[in-house]
Parts: C-alpha cells; sequence; structure tokens
C-alpha cells in the first residue's frame, strides 16, 4: 500500500502500486461507458470528485479489470481514492496504480470483486479528492475584501474507453460565481454551462473534446478560511498505574488563503466581529473530545490560552479554541493542546486476569473544520515493560511505521513507541479511522516503577547515611 507520489490515499480500499515496464501502456478496449456523470464538489477547501459511470463489458470474454487514467502531474495531488459498485451490491472494489515509465498517464486499475460477463454492465463510484488544486485570486486581499478561489481544469472526463454520453457538474458554496468558462451552445440548443442555484453543468457531451478547448477556469466567492496544517504531532500515552489515556497534539498550522494586503485593523476587525460579519480570517476551532474527558490544556508559544471554552457531559465534550489572534491569510500559528481520558474506555484485557491487552484509539480527532494536513504524525507510547507488540494500521490509510523506545521520568530501559507516519490528509477522510495495539504487560512489569522509586530513595537514603560517617573536621 506504498506510493510515493500519493503516500495519504485514504479510502475503503485496498492500495498498491504496480510499474510497467513499456514504454506506452494503452488499457484493453473490452468496455464502453454508457453514460458518465462526474460532479465536483468546490465547497471545501480542498476539490472531491464523484464520477458515477455505466460501465458494459463489450468483449465476449467476462472481466474482472476496468482502468481509470490520470496525468502523472495529478498524482501528487491525490490525497484519498476509492472505488465501489454504486448499487452496493459488490461492496468496495480494490485499486492498484499502474505506472509506466515514459507514458504522461498513469492509470488506476480497479479489480472487481465479481467478473463483469459480456453484454452486462455495472455502475461504478469512483471517489477522488483532490489537494493543492485551488489557489486565491487574487493572492492579496484588504482585511475586508471577500476572498475568491480559482478552480482550472478539464470539463471533459479523460476515459481510457470509449464513452457515449457524459457531463460534468460543479458545486459552489455560494450563487456568488465571478466568472466561469463558457462555450457555444450545443447541438440541442443548450447553453453551455447551465446555471442552476449554486451549481453548473457542462454538457452532454458524445465526443470527446480537443485538449485546446477542454479546460475550464472557474472563480467563486469562498469567504472561509482555508485551514491547512504543516505538521501536526499527536502522542497518546498509555498508563496502567494511573488508568489514564493522555493526547497530546501540537499544531504548526497555517492560513492557507489570500493574503492579507495592507496592515490589521484591530478596530474593523473588532466592528466587523460585532455583527458577526463573513470573513477569510480563522477566528475559531472546535474539537469534538469524547465523553468523560478531563484536564484540558491548551498553549502557544508564549504560554497558557485562556480564551478558550470547554463543554462535557455524559453523551459529549466539546472543546472551542480561540487563537491569540485572528488567523488572517498567509499567517502561521503553533499551538499544542491535550486531554486525559479514562484508560478503561479505550484498553481491553483478551482475557479477564490475563497479560495480553487491546488497545483501540483514534487515529485523528482534530478540529471540525475542513482541514488539509501536509505531514501527520502519530505516536503511540506504551507502558513501560510491554511486549509482543503488534499494531493494525488504519484500514486504506498509507502510513511509514517505526519504532523505538520513549525514555521519560524513572524509566529504566524506556517506554515502547509505534511511530506512524503519512502526508496528504484530509479530516473527512482520516477522521473515523482507529489505530488497534495489542501488546503483553506482564505484571511484574507493574512493579518496575515503585521499585525503582523504593531503589532510588533507598540509595539517597544510604548516601546520606554513607556522608554522614565521612569525618570531614580539620585535624588537630
Amino acid at each position: 500500500m506504498l506510493l510515493s507520489l500519493s503516500r495519504g490515499v485514504l479510502g475503503l480500499l485496498i492500495f498498491t502500486t504496480s510499474l510497467v515496464s513499456a514504454a506506452t501502456f494503452i488499457p484493453p478496449q473490452v468496455f464502453k461507458n454508457n453514460n458518465l456523470l462526474r460532479t465536483v464538489d468546490l465547497t471545501r477547501p480542498y476539490v472531491k470528485e464523484t464520477t458515477a459511470v455505466i460501465v458494459e463489458n463489450v468483449s465476449k470474454e467476462p472481466q474482472t479489470e476496468y482502468y481509470v487514467p490520470f496525468a502523472k502531474d495529478v498524482l501528487s495531488k491525490i490525497s484519498s481514492i476509492e472505488a465501489r459498485d454504486k448499487k452496493g451490491d459488490l461492496g468496495d472494489f480494490e485499486m492498484k496504480l499502474v505506472e509506466s515509465d515514459d507514458n504522461p498517464t498513469a492509470y488506476y486499475r480497479i479489480l472487481f470483486t465479481k467478473p463483469l460477463k459480456p453484454s452486462q454492465s455495472y455502475t461504478l463510484q469512483i471517489v477522488t479528492i483532490l489537494t493543492s488544486t485551488l489557489s486565491p485570486v487574487p493572492k492579496e486581499i484588504a482585511q475586508g475584501d471577500s476572498q475568491f478561489l480559482q478552480y482550472t481544469g478539464p470539463r471533459y472526463t479523460l476515459s481510457a474507453y470509449p464513452t457515449d454520453k457524459q457531463k460534468t457538474k460543479f458545486r459552489f458554496p455560494s450563487v456568488e460565481i465571478a466568472s466561469f468558462t463558457q462555450f457555444p451552445n450545443l447541438p440541442d440548443g443548450t447553453v453551455d454551462p447551465q446555471k442552476t442555484g449554486n451549481s453548473l453543468t457542462y454538457g452532454s457531451y458524445s465526443a470527446p473534446i480537443s485538449e485546446k478547448e477542454n479546460t475550464i477556469v472557474l472563480r467563486y466567492d469562498y469567504t472561509n478560511p482555508i485551514v491547512h496544517v504543516n505538521k501536526l504531532e499527536r502522542d497518546i500515552e498509555v498508563s496502567h498505574w494511573g488508568g489514564n489515556l493522555a493526547t497530546e497534539e501540537r499544531y504548526v498550522m497555517t492560513n492557507a488563503g489570500a493574503k492579507l494586503k495592507d496592515n490589521f485593523s484591530r478596530q474593523m476587525w473588532t466592528a466587523k466581529s460585532y455583527y458577526n460579519h463573513p470573513t477569510a480570517a480563522l477566528k475559531q476551532l472546535t474539537y469534538p473530545l469524547h465523553p468523560g474527558t478531563s484536564d484540558v490544556y491548551y498553549t502557544d508559544e508564549i504560554g497558557n490560552v485562556t480564551t478558550s471554552r470547554f463543554r462535557s457531559n455524559l453523551r459529549e465534550a466539546h472543546l472551542e479554541l480561540k487563537p491569540r489572534f485572528p488567523l488572517m491569510g498567509g499567517w502561521n500559528y503553533t499551538f499544542t493542546v491535550g486531554w486525559n481520558n479514562d484508560l478503561g474506555r479505550y484498553l481491553k484485557q483478551k482475557a479477564a486476569g490475563g497479560e495480553d491487552y487491546v488497545l483501540k484509539v483514534p487515529f485523528m480527532q482534530g478540529p471540525t473544520d475542513y482541514i488539509t494536513y501536509e505531514d501527520f504524525e502519530l505516536r503511540v507510547i506504551l507502558p513501560e515493560g510491554a511486549t509482543n507488540v503488534v499494531i493494525s494500521h488504519p484500514e486504506g490509510i498509507t502510513v511509514e511505521e517505526s519504532r523505538f523506545h520513549h525514555q521519560t521520568y524513572m524509566d529504566t530501559i524506556g517506554r515502547p513507541t509505534i511511530v506512524l507516519h503519512s502526508k496528504n490528509l484530509v479530516d473527512d477522510t482520516a477522521r473515523g479511522k482507529e489505530v488497534i495495539v495489542t501488546y503483553t504487560y506482564p505484571k511484574t512489569a507493574l512493579l518496575r516503577k515503585p521499585l525503582v522509586v523504593a531503589a532510588g530513595v533507598g540509595t539517597l537514603f544510604m548516601a546520606s547515611f554513607l556522608m554522614g560517617q565521612i569525618d570531614v573536621r580539620i585535624g588537630r
């Protein structure tokens, strides 16, 4: 499941990579697309494409492999991709990347769970999330101006097979679409594109479009912060002695939206905040935490930040954070947030009274805002003396695993620590994933810490006693 160009690939699929030695690769022409609809969601600071296509087997043999083409320069922008049977009968399909040496086009190979017989069809649903695709235009705005994003891409969906009919629909966060590429009317007299509310529809098309006429440029209002986390370090520490699960997250965050053109005006900010005026600045972050969360803290490079609010009851817990200053476009903010939970909620024994344990913890929590994560690292710190450690990676997430021993107070050999590292993630696909760790923790390991404390105290008293026996008087 390792892919160097799209290491953040997530989803409900199994993802591997294969390399074709031939200079060019052309998929066998055994399918025909009867109808294709691509829906591009631009309501977030990243692009979510959902392609529904009716695939017919036009060959004389059952087929199990369907290819989806992508330009190679797009691969590094893919955060997640998944494919499934839209009707739900066949579930999720396995996908592999087929990449040739010199071919500018790479292919994802979809492996059907059941062969498609001749003259029969499947309805595929392919969901792709792309990052680093949208850009603010203009790149700099005044404090009170609206922010606009620009999307540049194709109106005709590239396919490895002939397509009878297809259209592309774009969804925007509001009806305010500043500009969009227009084309001559379709053969039936329909305008291209058609605007309905907060959406634009290009097509339908029954024939391929030349590359020169395929590119469209869309510019639309997006008065929301574009939250991008350059690096997130998430630590989960298990304590059997205290029955506690401690979580700490360290953020290096930036607002990747349009930069502030002039100096920041606190007076203007206060006036607009009073009327809750829409803004592209980041004012607040909300963390949904598990019930029973306690001992919440929020600090930055200066120290404790008091502009936070924590609410907890038997059903839910929420932490609301406000940075020391509104995060305008291009501004950065580094902070740390942490909390404690009862260990019994996450840790179970395999057998009553046994020494084998199962730990199930969230892979990612974080704020509820739409956020992209450039670099993510999770460290699971187990108690000292834990052995036979086995970890199950979150389903569908590409990670690099490493291990070491973490030294802290009164440790002897250190605590076994598992590090999972991933890149190019988005919150709504990484959230909800879990990490499962199994390990053995002998009962004798529980005595390690008190024995170390007793030995330390005993050594201190013995040293004090021996020093007291030394005659330091000046000789007569």
